[in-house]
């Protein structure tokens, strides 16, 4: 009966956590399966056994897998590069896995910055229905990709990657447990090659997801910014109203500081891993277009990932951007030649920072945005034609 109660209470919590749009509920939906696996983003700590399981895993069923295929099996141009997808798998996985465990402490300054700059912006009662559907569309857009994303692996990727009969991946499976047919075998082999893939996903899809929360969370902080500065605008000059910006101004100036920390902070913490992810996207997503088209459906959910992935990246950069820009438009827009001097000077301060250009930058060398997305997207179009004829 307790285990029943238990469990209702839990589908209680759950269902309130999903329907409330607070920035609590969303980090929670964020460190849900981390905090379950051992390495909560909310902690300084984490637990040893999933990475060491996690590692293990990687090296003994990709790292052998690929070294034996590649040495024993593959023999013409197709086998190799089938096998070259997944080395830039390999290199995916340790980048984002490696990621976790190295800058926790980098992570942690910038959750609590996120969560302050958020419980700054709710001060304003005329702006708390626009922070909430902000907020909303941040959690749809996190549900909607985690979602989509397992749905993927359970269903396809999972399924045909622990099928020991399957060939298409171009890797030797469970290297030592020869032969697969023979039981137990053949189901010791399924068991860790379904583990490594959960482990896998468990790591790739809440670092993605992670990323993915920050940037959008930061874009909606910059429109509320831009609403509050076009607010003054209504105001006439009168004192009363020269009192209110005089006592308003010094709390937006802090909260523009604050965002620029923190995509400050966002540069330093996914500049090189951004990066290392772009390169091996791209080059999966090249090699894909060498598999014959009878093997696309069996490789199509690593496409899809990455494709969805580099999109949403340069997608949400750009969004960013373009808030930023709106943002340096309010500023200027915000009536200023109505305040008294001093706050007129803090006006040119504050429209001196945000003219300065905010975007995240790829290994600090390629800009992200939908230009840098669109171009990259053309140039590996060109690269394949021209190769495949």
């Amino acid at each position: 009966m307790k285990f029943i109660e238990s469990i209702t209470s839990y589908i209680i919590y759950l269902n309130y956590r999903l329907k409330d749009n607070s920035i609590d509920s969303i980090i929670w939906i964020v460190n849900l399966v981390p905090s379950r696996a051992g390495f909560s983003i909310l902690k300084d700590k984490i637990s040893a056994p999933f990475w060491i399981l996690h590692f293990s895993l990687l090296v003994y069923v990709y790292g052998a897998g690929s070294v034996m295929y590649q040495l024993r099996v593959a023999s013409s141009t197709r086998d190799f590069l089938k096998s070259y997808v997944n080395i830039t798998l390999i290199i995916l996985i340790v980048n984002n896995s490696y990621w976790f465990i190295k800058e926790r402490p980098l992570l942690r300054t910038v959750l609590n910055q996120v969560i302050r700059n958020d419980i700054l912006s709710m001060e304003t009662e005329l702006l708390q229905d626009k922070h909430e559907k902000l907020l909303s569309v941040i959690k749809k857009i996190i549900l909607i990709f985690y979602g989509f994303n397992l749905f993927d692996a359970f269903f396809i990727y999972i399924p045909h990657r622990s099928d020991v009969n399957n060939d298409h991946y171009s890797m030797t499976s469970c290297v030592g447990l020869e032969p697969l047919t023979a039981t137990p075998n053949r189901q010791i082999c399924r068991l860790i090659l379904g583990l490594q893939e959960v482990t896998i996903m468990t790591a790739v899809l809440n670092y993605q997801t992670l990323l993915l929360f920050l940037i959008a969370h930061t874009e909606a902080m910059y429109r509320l910014l831009s609403e509050e500065m076009l607010n003054f605008n209504q105001y006439a000059s009168t004192p009363e109203s020269n009192i209110f910006v005089k006592n308003r101004l010094p709390l937006l100036v802090s909260r523009h500081s604050l965002t620029l920390d923190i995509i400050k902070n966002l540069k330093a913490l996914y500049s090189m891993p951004m990066g290392v992810n772009f390169g091996s996207n791209a080059v999966c997503i090249c090699l894909f277009f060498y598999l014959p088209l009878r093997e696309w459906i069996t490789f199509s959910p690593v496409l899809i990932y990455c494709f969805l992935v580099f999109f949403l990246y340069c997608y949400l950069c750009q969004r960013l951007i373009n808030a930023s820009e709106v943002f340096e438009n309010a500023v200027y827009s915000c009536g200023w030649e109505k305040f008294n001097l001093n706050e007129q000077k803090t006006i040119y301060v504050m429209l001196l920072q945000a003219q300065k250009p905010v975007t995240l930058l790829a290994a600090d060398i390629i800009p992200v945005n939908i230009s840098t997305f669109a171009t990259t997207i053309q140039a590996m179009f060109k690269f394949v034609t021209v190769v495949k004829l």
